[in-house]
């Protein structure tokens, strides 16, 4: 339940995913309100919830923690649902408050991208989120101050909102993206795999990426700080 609750809080978050045509100045400074909207919102969730579930909003997140061996598949299944139950119930919130005709949060693609190059554009998205995530919550590397891992998120956050909101409205949330399209729009288009495809395919490959790679690093070059310590010491 308190997954679900917090869920709620990201569907509203990319109100100016889908924006306006107006001029670059106007454009660009609705990219930056929502990016700072929604990394500042995201990292405070994380915060808040961080000590009952992880803080854990994103599908591609349980299952990049799933793949990277920190988390059991039960769970991950069990976050997904009530990830995708908070987007519906979060989504529904909007549809009743938001004025006729007006519904932030429906996810797009710029009409000169292909589907492909949408679906890179949310892998790469996802995959820095998820190995951002990764590194952050690793207690192992014994540098990162447990407050300031839900900064390191939502800056991330901000960063992939700057370059994914004017291309494809930054999904890289499938339950998210999912439940504000189907309120927002009442139907799944033809191009809306780019965002389930490629979050859980840069789940998959952040989660092995990192711990194949990136935590075999960290854990020697702890191990070699706690040597030098103890010589310290002697």
């Amino acid at each position: 339940a308190v997954v679900s609750t917090q869920s709620t809080g990201g569907c509203g978050g990319v109100g100016g995913a889908v924006i306006a045509q107006d001029d670059q100045v106007g454009q660009a400074a609705k990219v930056l309100y929502l990016s700072f909207a929604f990394g500042l919102g995201i990292g405070a969730a994380v915060h808040l919830f961080s000590d009952i579930s992880g803080g854990q909003l994103n599908p591609a997140v349980s299952f990049g923690l799933f793949f990277a061996r920190q988390l059991s598949l039960v769970k991950a299944l069990i976050f997904t649902l009530a990830q995708i139950l908070g987007g519906i119930a979060g989504a529904g919130i909007l549809k009743v408050t938001c004025p006729t005709g007006s519904f932030p949060g429906v996810v797009s693609l710029h009409g000169d991208l292909s589907m492909w190059q949408g679906l890179i554009y949310e892998f790469m998205g996802t995959l820095f989120l998820v190995l951002t995530v990764l590194a952050t919550t690793r207690g192992a590397r014994g540098h990162a101050a447990s407050y300031t891992q839900p900064l390191s998120i939502g800056v991330a956050i901000f960063v992939i909102h700057l370059v994914l909101a004017p291309m494809t409205g930054s999904g890289i949330n499938p339950a998210r993206a999912l439940a504000s399209n189907i309120f927002g729009k009442n139907s799944i288009g033809s191009d809306f795999f780019v965002y389930i495809v490629g979050p859980l395919l840069a789940s998959l490959v952040g989660g092995v990426l990192y711990e194949f790679f990136f935590a075999p690093y960290y854990r020697k070059s702890t191990h070699q700080k706690l040597n030098g310590q103890e010589m310290d010491d002697i």
